[in-house]
């Protein structure tokens, strides 16, 4: 019975690291930025669209859909818990950032000083990617509707004549209770970045500090205070679902929209995120 016994305490912890192993990062890139497989699915199942994914390139706190050479930037990856579930209190994720496609593609800058919880790691193809080290505390909320998971580092864009860059990322939300499966949800996502031509002036449009753009989760009727330009809002996908024109005041009806996440482009350049819910 002894031998029983433990025999079964040596299978029980066996278990145990296995279906928590993945607490410190998986330890391959699974962001598809080279080709590879994408997602959490080997443990975690399908990915789940109630987990929404932004990606942005932020400069001086003002995101932005291009990039100057050498500049330095805040690459940030942003997760949303849009499903019912109300204990997904943790979480995980990759993110990645390149020019090129597939496996030919190759790294886009630098990466530096990632969120707290997470480190960069070198995948296939010497590619480089942000993984969490442990499991990361939500930046919003605590594991209901609306709380949001947030991956970001330094990014140093590369040099002139790179072009386009695409970032990669993936963010598996989990109910931490040591177990993988159908409970926790992923999903990922990416975004292109274009290069500025040489001499153009860099980032937002916004011509004024006090500029607004709220609410934010947004239900019925976003609002826009302070800018001044053409205006396209596309879905995750990169659907259009608004163009004109905002000056001033001016309010747009969004009670039709699916719930996610939404990117908000003024002229173009400057461009924000928001939560529909």
């Amino acid at each position: 019975m002894k031998k029983k016994v433990i025999l079964f305490s040596m299978l029980a912890a066996g278990l145990y690291v296995s279906l928590s192993s993945n607490k410190t990062g998986y330890g391959s890139n699974r962001t598809g930025s080279h080709g590879a497989a994408v997602g959490c699915s080997s443990c975690h199942g399908s990915a789940n669209s109630g987990v929404t994914i932004a990606i942005e390139l932020d400069s001086a706190g003002v995101p932005v859909t291009r990039y100057k050479p050498g500049m330095t930037y805040t690459l940030k990856l942003t997760g949303t818990n849009g499903t019912a579930a109300t204990n997904l209190n943790g979480f995980g994720g990759q993110l990645s950032i390149v020019r090129g496609i597939g496996t030919s593609s190759s790294n886009a800058g630098t990466l530096s000083a990632p969120t707290t919880g997470s480190t960069i790691r070198t995948g296939t193809g010497s590619i480089l990617y942000i993984e969490h080290s442990t499991r990361i505390s939500p930046a919003i909320g605590t594991g209901g509707s609306g709380t949001t998971y947030v991956l970001s580092a330094t990014w140093v864009a590369p040099v002139a004549g790179s072009g386009t860059v695409t970032a990669f990322g993936l963010i598996n939300a989990v109910n931490c209770n040591n177990s993988d499966g159908s409970g926790d949800y992923w999903n990922n996502g990416s975004a292109a970045f274009t290069e500025l031509p040489t001499g153009a002036l860099e980032a937002a449009t916004v011509v004024e500090a006090d500029a607004k753009m709220y609410p934010n989760p947004v239900s019925n009727v976003l609002n826009f205070s302070g800018y001044s330009g053409h205006c396209t809002i596309t879905d995750i996908s990169g659907k259009l679902v608004f163009s004109g024109n905002v000056s001033g005041n001016t309010s747009i009806n969004t009670s039709s929209w699916t719930n996610g996440t939404y990117i908000v482009s003024i002229n173009g350049t400057a461009s924000k995120t928001i939560i529909k819910q």
